[in-house]
């Protein structure tokens, strides 16, 4: 095996954690559908359950991003 794969396997497999949000954009997105055709109301609360489930997203986004820490100098660039 080449030194180039042989170094590539300790790095293991990069996988976001478990989140909540996209369910909840996705409940958003279907009670603004029903807004659409039953009326304004359900349009404000799927709009405002999407705009929830954004926000926790970035939020879930930033946290990893944080816990991830600097890059360690890798001289191949990898993440």
């Amino acid at each position: 095996m080449s030194e180039q794969h042989a170094g590539s396997e300790s790095h293991g497999l990069h996988a976001p954690q478990p989140s909540i949000s996209p369910p909840i954009i996705g409940l958003g997105v279907m009670i603004l559908s029903f807004g659409i055709l039953f009326g304004i109301p359900l349009i404000v609360v799927g709009g405002a359950i999407f705009i929830i489930g954004i926000a926790t997203w970035l939020i879930d986004d930033a946290r990893a991003y944080i816990r991830a820490g600097e890059p360690s100098g890798d001289a191949h660039g990898h993440h």
